[in-house]
């Protein structure tokens, strides 16, 4: 962990450069190691194609992107790392939300640990070239 899911409106599709977006946020957790291990980043996304937004009008766009990390990490640590993450994720769409409206949701979920279970040897397979 952690597992970032973002979640678009497809009328995005286009013009959100999602793939770019990832790439950031999966940068972003590869600067701190010692609290995510990068062997356990997983980011990934998914357009939606049935959606309304606010009044109905079909030029507003969204995105929602929940990460999942597991517990124990303290809260100012969360909180410092993912105001970051967040700001990352308004930079990216600052033109398109100036474009058009643009509604951005950014939410961490902590696993519980009695209802999770994981197994990656990715960690053994990093760095082999």
């Amino acid at each position: 962990m952690p597992h970032c899911i973002v979640e678009y409106s497809s009328n995005l599709e286009s013009s959100g450069r999602i793939g770019e977006l990832l790439e950031k946020i999966a940068a972003h957790f590869r600067t701190a190691p010692d609290v995510f291990p990068t062997g356990g980043v997983r980011v990934r996304a998914w357009p939606v194609s049935q959606y309304v937004i606010a009044d109905g009008n079909p030029e507003h766009a969204y995105v929602n992107i929940t990460c999942r990390i597991g517990a124990g990490r303290p809260a100012e640590v969360r909180k410092a790392f993912f105001s970051e993450a967040y700001e990352i994720v308004v930079a990216h769409f600052r033109e398109e939300s100036a474009r058009r409206g643009l509604g951005i949701t950014f939410y961490v979920d902590q696993a519980d640990p009695e209802g999770s279970w994981k197994t990656n040897s990715i960690h053994q397979h990093m760095n082999k070239g």
